[in-house]
């Protein structure tokens, strides 16, 4: 599945997503950013004067080796002698072309590797397995001063930088962007009856999201009830005339905040956030200030119950930062609520059991959004699993919720029979 994205002219980046059998989106991908179709093995290659001379071309896969594995030996084989300037380079995966292009092969597991080299052409191939500043700060820059293309390849795997990506290409009001969905299913390399046996051995959620590049909610969700499709909206606004909660979590990395505002009839639109890497206490409460400044008397702050305790430099508790900028109403339990009382209110508010959707979130608010999709419990076990470093938003907006509607208890004292 690839999705394409362009710089601010009229050159095209493209990208697409697949799925997990097609190993050859480089002929559905390499390709599609040229002519945007697909390019079967059958089809002609381009002879070399039909390029442009002179190109730096890289295609990067999320790890040296992978890059290798997935399209070097491949690419190496079929492309003819003639075009090649010298013998491949099969130390640092390189191809130079008799007109003066180079075709690199990258890895992305180190991405301040990848910075600084203007780039005419990039393929991301298994991009959804990639750290998100591999393109925002580091390839994204590098096609800037050339017009450069970039195409983004990968198959589905819940929602993520793929899925984001994808989304782009699919808005109308990002012409520069346009994404393509190219099932397994459908391509000609792939045997029938790989493709029914697979659905044997398969569950049905798997199956659509490897062989039919389906964007499926993964299994093991912590807020598993949360789907973008219905839970992020675009009338999703602040209102100035409402109360605004907002939720707050100590961790300094990243420093988080969730604003909400309850509306009148019980619902609980998300309309911010502030999330700060390397941060701290007064730095966020500073930017909640600057922020809301006209708003201070209706701001009520659920912070993280440890905020209490005495550990910054003066002796003073985190709560006594939150009021020296001005903020009275902080709302707490004096001890932790257990993870999974914080967790089954805000399920509750995303979806009841009667079918009730309680909670609503603004498009802009990035990180709740990755929050929900992507807090994961620990294989196996109900312990979240914190090596994403994800859920601190969450976690953030659990504590008001929590307070606010938490989830009754109900304790059976005995039976009869």
């Amino acid at each position: 599945m690839t999705t394409p994205w362009r710089v601010p002219s009229s050159e095209l980046l493209d990208g697409l997503p697949s799925g997990s059998g097609q190993g050859g989106p480089f002929e559905g991908s390499l390709s599609r950013g040229c002519s945007r179709s697909p390019v079967w093995k059958d089809a002609p290659l381009p002879r070399p004067h039909d390029r442009k001379p002179k190109q730096r071309i890289w295609y990067i896969a999320p790890s040296f080796r992978m890059a290798k594995q997935i399209m070097w030996r491949d690419l190496v084989a079929v492309i003819p002698k003639s075009w090649l300037a010298r013998k491949p380079n099969e130390t640092e995966l390189t191809l130079f072309l008799r007109n003066g292009t180079e075709i690199s092969w990258k890895g992305a597991a180190n991405p301040d590797s990848l910075r600084g080299v203007g780039l005419d052409f990039v393929v991301l191939d298994e991009y959804q397995d990639m750290r998100p500043e591999v393109w925002e700060e580091c390839i994204r820059p590098t096609l800037a001063s050339t017009n450069g293309r970039a195409v983004f390849i990968g198959t589905p795997k819940s929602f993520n930088l793929l899925y984001d990506a994808y989304i782009k290409g699919q808005d109308e009001t990002l012409p520069m962007w346009e994404s393509w969905q190219f099932p397994t299913i459908t391509s000609p390399f792939i045997p029938a009856y790989e493709i029914d046996q697979a659905r044997k051995d398969m569950d049905p959620r798997t199956f659509r999201q490897e062989f039919e590049a389906s964007f499926e909610s993964v299994s093991g969700r912590v807020y598993y009830p949360f789907d973008r499709r219905t839970h992020v909206r675009n009338d999703v606004k602040f209102d100035p005339k409402l109360p605004i909660w907002v939720g707050m979590d100590f961790n300094i990395d990243p420093m988080s905040m969730v604003v909400m505002q309850p509306q009148t009839n019980g619902q609980i639109w998300i309309v911010d956030e502030i999330v700060q890497f390397s941060s701290n206490v007064d730095e966020a409460a500073s930017e909640l200030a600057r922020r809301y400044w006209r708003h201070m008397d209706q701001i009520t702050i659920y912070p993280d119950p440890a905020g209490k305790a005495r550990q910054h430099a003066r002796g003073e508790s985190s709560l006594d930062i939150l009021r020296d900028h001005g903020f009275k109403r902080i709302k707490f339990r004096r001890k932790h609520p257990a993870i999974d009382d914080r967790v089954n209110a805000v399920n509750r508010k995303l979806l009841s059991a009667e079918g009730h959707i309680g909670m609503f979130v603004a498009p802009h608010c990035h990180q709740t959004i990755i929050s929900f999709e992507q807090t994961m419990y620990q294989e196996g076990s109900r312990e979240i699993n914190k090596a994403m470093s994800v859920e601190h938003v969450t976690d953030a907006l659990g504590y008001c919720i929590e307070m606010e509607f938490p989830v009754r208890k109900i304790f059976i004292a005995g039976v009869s029979l």
